[in-house]
């Protein structure tokens, strides 16, 4: 049996009890090196599938672990064959693991999305006398600037649809949720033939590499 690794947290913030349980109903463990834990569970060494109940029960954790903690995601499906493997790989990247932890500190992510109508005549009415593209542009500009009040940092998303105008994640201090909440619903009733869609908080996947562990072995 190895060890699935979930996330990486200060070690002095390690939780002893875990409301959740991980992977295969695997009780929750962490295993500390210096001042940093991994959240870890029991795991068979293979290779999982990323198939909907997999991913989502990896996500569980995280988003548990999130509520009371800062936390480092690891990419899913990370399973090292022994301990120390493990601690050795913290070890190799302890000094990246410590930057990234400090970069996040006390912060989540939040995603926002804004899509046009379906009604063509809506659109029209949004567009005016500009583009697609630039109007677009101009909104996304219109909305980082404004949310940036209360944002660190910010990052665009693909426009995976011809529907879709903006595709943001957003950095936020916990403390400043609420400020960005009422920012964002300022923009959503400006732009109100607009559907904005407002998720969060999550772990911050998009302002950290969450394959910085590598390869479980």
């Amino acid at each position: 049996m190895g060890e699935y690794v979930y996330g990486i947290i200060a070690r002095k913030e390690a939780p002893k009890n875990f409301d959740v349980k991980g992977i295969d109903n695997k009780e929750l463990y962490t295993i500390n090196y210096q001042d940093l834990a991994a959240i870890a569970s029991e795991s068979p060494v293979k290779e999982y599938e990323p198939n909907e109940e997999n991913t989502k029960k990896h996500n569980e954790v995280i988003l548990e672990i999130l509520k009371n903690h800062t936390v480092l995601p690891v990419a899913f499906g990370m399973v090292f064959k022994k301990r120390g493997i493990l601690t050795s790989t913290m070890r190799r990247v302890y000094s990246v693991l410590r930057k990234s932890l400090r970069v996040i500190d006390n912060k989540i992510e939040l995603g926002v999305k804004a899509i046009f109508p379906s009604d063509e005549k809506e659109i029209k009415n949004l567009l005016k006398d500009k583009t697609i593209d630039e109007f677009k542009k101009e909104c996304e500009h219109e909305f980082v600037e404004a949310l940036s009040k209360a944002t660190v940092k910010s990052s665009k998303g693909k426009l995976f649809s011809e529907r879709l105008v903006i595709n943001r994640s957003f950095l936020v201090d916990r403390d400043k949720i609420n400020e960005f909440s009422e920012i964002l619903g300022k923009l959503d009733d400006k732009y109100a033939a607009l559907k904005i869609n407002y998720t969060g908080p999550w772990p911050p996947y998009n302002f950290v590499d969450i394959r910085i562990m590598g390869r479980g072995r």
